[in-house]
């Protein structure tokens, strides 16, 4: 616990001195840019990209293919929106490493889509007797 504490401390302070070296090497209108397009990035995933990542679940839900690489695929995807709202460089190199597809393998066995069934069948001919049920040979 004391850990996490502690994250919470040195993230803020490495994120306010990857700011001031910034500041620093580009100058602190681009600083400020920078910070201010990677916002408007994180917003713009929040709010247009969100029915797309949940009809990639439902996707991935009706074709069977539902599997926790896919279920932390968007959980990625929103903490990445998430830190690139949050201001600071570090936070938007993790965000930019989140998305790459790193975790998204197709492994899941689908079975091709086809228009034959296969199976077994039996004619039955209604017109002898109508009480005769069809599982009887």
């Amino acid at each position: 616990m004391p850990y996490l504490f502690l994250a919470f401390i040195v993230y803020p302070l490495a994120e306010i001195a990857s700011m001031v070296v910034m500041a620093d090497w580009i100058g602190a209108g681009w600083v400020f840019l920078a910070l201010l397009a990677s916002a408007l990035i994180g917003i713009g995933m929040l709010r247009h990209h969100r029915i797309a990542v949940a009809w990639s679940l439902v996707n991935d839900l009706k074709s069977g293919r539902l599997t926790p690489q896919s279920l932390f695929w968007v959980a990625r995807y929103y903490i990445a929106a998430v830190l690139f709202i949050v201001p600071g460089f570090i936070g938007d190199v993790a965000a930019v490493l989140m998305l790459l597809p790193w975790g998204r393998r197709d492994n899941a066995k689908v079975p091709p889509a086809s228009d034959t069934l296969e199976g077994e069948y039996r004619r039955v001919d209604p017109r002898n007797d109508p009480r005769r049920r069809l599982d009887e040979r």
